[in-house]
Formats: C-alpha cells, structure tokens, sequence
C-alpha cells in the first residue's frame, strides 16, 4: 500500500503505467450514512461525524490502456454518495491530471471512468450515477455501465431520468451474465451472483478482476454466495470485502470480520481490505456476561488493533494481512507483497547488508493455482523432511525419514523432480511412506502428485496440486539442491 503524495505514487509526473501493473484506490469505505448510529452510543458514528467524510463504498481500477501513449483505462465499481468528488480529489492525489483516459485525449477527461461497474441496485452503490451521467454529457463524453439485466432494470426504475440518457444515446448498459468471463477496456471480469440477505436485490453480484496475473476480489454487500467454484476465488493478491459487523449478524445481509477471517485463510488471500463497517449489532453481544469479544461499535484504530491480535491467532507464520480500509488509501500491484514475500525479501536484505552470500533456504512454500499451500523444509541433520500442505478445510503436517531425490531415467528429466522419504518408525506403527513427483501439465503449468501412503491403497494424503511453471523452477532448484539422489542397491549389495 502506497501513502498518497505524488512523489511516492509511480504515474506521477507523466510516467504511465506498465502494461501489468494495476492500481486502485478506495474512494469511499461507508454503509448508508443513516444507518450508523448515534454519535453518543457509537464511537464508529462519533468517527465519522468527526472526520467530516461520508462517502459511501466504491473503489476505481486504474490500468495502462496504451503504455506507448500513456492513456490509461478507469474502472470505477459503485457509485454512491460522495463518490463523485472523492473520484475528482483522488485523480488529483494520484497526479493523473495530465495524463489521458483511454476513452478521449482531453487530459482532465480522466476524472470521468471508461465504465462503471455496479454491483446492486441499493441506494448507497448507485446514488450519484445521475450525477455522474450529468458531467460527462456536459463534457460530451458517453457513459458506459455494465451490470446484470435485474441490476439495469432496477436503476432505470430508481432513476428514471437514465432511461432518456439512454434514449439519446449519452449512457449505455452492458448486461453481464454472473459466471462468465468479460473484457472490459485491458481487465478481465466475472461476476459472481451474490446473496445479500432478504432486502437482496435480484442480480446481485460481486466482482473477480484480473489483470495480468494479478486477481482482485471486489466483494462488500454479500452474506453468500451461491454456486459457485471457489477455485475460481483462490489466491487473489487484494480481495475487498464488506463487513457490517465484528461478529456474525445475518439479519445485515453482509458478513461479519470474524467470518472474513476464515475466507481469508479459505481462500488464501495475499491482503485483504475491510470495507462498510458499522458495528452496531455488535452491542447485542454486551447482555452474555460469557461472552469475550467486541461488544461495541469501534473506531478504525481499534478494529484494527483486534484485527491485528485475532490475525496473530488464525496464521502464526503471518501469512495473512487485513487492514481497515480508508477513503483514499491507495493499493499497487507493483509495490504490494505477501507478509511472507516481505520476509523473504528482508532475509535476502539482511544477507546482502552483511556481505555474505544468500543461504540456501531451509524451506519453500508454493501457492498452488487451486485449492493448496505446499510446504517441504529439509533438515539434512536429522535426515528427515517436514511437508506440510493445506486446503480450505484440512491441514496436513507429515514427517518423513531418508528423503532422497529418485534417479530418472527419462528423456525429460529435467522437467521432472522426484522425491521419496520413508515411514517414521513409532513404538508401535511405522508412519506412511511419501513419493512427491513435480511434472509438466501444460504449456503454463505443472503438477505436483503428492502422495504419503501406508502400503498401496491406504493414503493419507493423495492429490495433485497445480503450480505455476515460475513456482515449478523454484521448487526444482530447491530440490536440486537440498537433497541427495537415492541409488538402489546392486545385485551384489543384496
């Protein structure tokens, strides 16, 4: 995350954006302002009050649409009350002012979004479209909103005066259907029906974004969401997500941070915003006297100091960051890393600022493409190997002995790695033996069949776990590295 002054953000002074780097800012992180509270019951209400902000949740998509020309493509998701001139002082924050949308070449024209994303029909995502609609006609610019047919047809209900816009050729819709994948401007969207309680609207959705290979989950207003794949969720590097409460409280229609947490470690987000808070059912909790967690409305420094304690608990490798989002906090694809990235960087530092050479790592862990965390760490001592490997329901942490490399005898051996390591012998059992086998899938993929079994049919784990051909190499060379080839013995040592 970037702070918001010129000189530290990458576009400033004219230099546009790389073709893979994404950039997005939080324009506004509020539910309905009416529906905060008392200032005098709710230190969340007399926060805001204070601040003087009322600006309800929306986020802007900057991307590179020409890096030769330097236009750049605005995305903006939900359009509600204040969201107008937040977008306006964030192009300011940013130093985009001389730079050109991808839709026009008058430099000011980026204030104005190449699309509008919407994702339901409630007042504080749509308020200022007509707003909106109105600024760029007065600048001869053609507003484009995509959303479901359900969404649409409910704007055009609240909104009626879209309707002649739309006649008039000033504003157009793009029906999105939930499930499939959309190019809009250089970002790939899919909509993901969600469930927001019993004020749903019909055609609600949230938002997975791709650019490059980068993810990002655009997720407030959902308390679920129905069939749908959730490898299609995992390993995103930013999700935002929508939280009315502390603790569980379905009657918001949203989920609550402590059910954040568990999506985050589901569906291994690298970072996590925390957008919508209210924390007024939170007081509800005051009356069990068993009860040990928030029982009021918090201001953002405190929800993010339990954030920050409860965090501690969920992920001791700290593998996990989630921060309470503030208008105008700024996310770069460039610059943001995984706790663990850090780590590793600092190590990497650390060895540098001292002269010596980088020491061979003691582990590696791999963020698969589906489903799994694959973790093995050697310890050529003992002679034994640790793996740990972990989904969005199960964590498997195996030991085993003698882990060797297996000669290969194929053409492609160098595209291949093969490791077995034997049972640990207990006082009364011995524990399942490993083979892990990493190979090419496909052009952009490999495969790691892991296996830890006792005899030939009972497994203890059994799976294949897709990577990325960068995190195949890296785990090839470890290997390489760290352990030793296993030879059969001969005839003659028999």
């Amino acid at each position: 995350m970037l702070n918001i002054n010129k000189s530290s953000i990458h576009i400033a002074n004219n230099k546009p954006l790389s073709s893979d780097q994404l950039l997005i800012r939080i324009n506004g992180t509020l539910p309905d302002i009416e529906t905060m509270g008392s200032t005098e019951k709710s230190e969340r209400a007399a926060e805001i009050k204070q601040s003087g902000i009322n600006t309800n949740t929306s986020c802007s998509l900057f991307a590179s649409a020409n890096e030769e020309t330097g236009q750049i493509f605005h995305m903006l998701v939900d359009v509600g009350h204040g969201i107008v001139q937040s977008i306006q002082k964030g192009i300011s924050d940013l130093g985009l002012n001389n730079l050109r949308s991808s839709s026009t070449s008058s430099p000011s024209s980026i204030i104005f979004p190449d699309t509008v994303l919407v994702t339901h029909s409630h007042e504080d995502h749509i308020a200022e479209l007509p707003l909106l609609a109105d600024k760029a006609i007065g600048s001869s610019k053609h507003l484009k909103i995509c959303c479901t047919s359900e969404c649409r047809d409910q704007i055009l209900t609240n909104h009626p005066q879209i309707s002649s816009m739309v006649k008039n050729n000033q504003i157009s819709f793009t029906i999105l259907k939930p499930g499939e994948n959309f190019q809009i401007g250089p970002f790939s969207v899919m909509p993901i029906p969600s469930y927001h309680g019993e004020n749903s609207p019909p055609g609600s959705v949230i938002y997975i974004v791709r650019l490059a290979n980068r993810k990002v989950i655009v997720g407030w207003d959902f308390l679920s969401l129905s069939h749908v794949d959730e490898n299609l969720l995992w390993n995103p590097d930013l999700a935002i997500l929508g939280t009315q409460s502390y603790n569980p409280h379905p009657q918001t229609g949203m989920i609550s941070v402590s059910e954040a947490f568990e999506l985050i470690r589901r569906w291994n987000v690298k970072e996590c915003y925390i957008v919508h808070y209210r924390g007024l059912l939170d007081f509800e909790e005051a009356s069990n006297q068993w009860f040990r967690g928030p029982t009021k409305a918090m201001a953002t420094d405190e929800l993010q100091k339990v954030i920050d304690s409860n965090l501690k608990i969920i992920s001791s490798e700290g593998r996990f960051r989630m921060t309470v989002a503030r208008e105008g906090m700024i996310w770069d694809s460039n610059t943001s890393a995984s706790p663990i990235e850090e780590k590793t960087r600092e190590k990497l530092q650390e060895s540098s600022d001292q002269k010596t050479s980088a020491p061979t790592p003691q582990f590696i862990e791999i963020e698969s493409l589906q489903n799994y965390i694959f973790k093995i760490e050697n310890d050529p001592k003992a002679d034994k190997l640790k793996v740990m490997i972990e989904d969005a329901v199960n964590r498997y942490n195996l030991e085993f002995d003698r882990p060797r490399r297996a000669e290969s005898s194929d053409d492609n051996s160098d595209e291949r790695e093969v490791i077995v390591g034997q049972g640990v012998k207990g006082m009364l059992a011995k524990g399942p033996d490993l083979r892990i086998e990493i190979a090419p899938r496909s052009e952009n993929e490999y495969v790691i069949n892991a296996r830890a079994s006792k005899g030939k049919k009972k497994n203890v784990f059994n799976d294949e776990i897709l990577i990325s051909n960068i995190d195949a190499e890296r785990l090839k060379k470890y290997i390489r590295d760290n352990f030793r080839v296993y030879k059969p013995p001969t005839a003659a040592a028999k």
